[in-house]
């Protein structure tokens, strides 16, 4: 069964940071990144471009109505995605908590979210 995975951060704190803290973090992620994908179950995985970039598409009386920026308003925005493959949920959140998203950056929001793929 695969599992997404949806890695999430506060991203104005996020970006508060020097660009030296910003560095230093995302070098320690990529790190983590090595064994977390060592487990052989991570089918995809990918960071997402900064939350600016992004566009959203909803239906406007029966229109696509699109808007700059995420998906939804809150502090927290999607920051990576990746897909597992395991047996169960409780097995993709054991190989999801090998991600750095799952160990590290609380002071960010860092945190992520298991969903079962239909």
């Amino acid at each position: 069964m695969k599992f997404l995975c949806l890695g999430y951060l506060n991203m104005q704190q996020f970006d508060a940071e020097p660009e030296a803290v910003k560095q230093e973090i995302m070098t320690k992620c990529f790190a983590q990144c090595k064994p977390f994908r060592a487990a052989g179950k991570v089918v995809e995985e990918e960071g997402l471009q900064h939350t600016s970039l992004a566009k959203t598409i909803r239906p406007r009386r029966g229109v696509p109505s699109v808007t700059d920026g995420p998906f939804i308003e809150t502090k927290e925005q999607l920051g990576s995605f990746f897909i597992v493959e395991a047996d169960t949920i409780d097995e993709a959140v054991e190989i999801a908590s090998l991600h750095p998203a799952a160990l590290f950056g609380e002071e960010y929001g860092f945190g992520i979210e298991v969903r079962p793929i239909q």
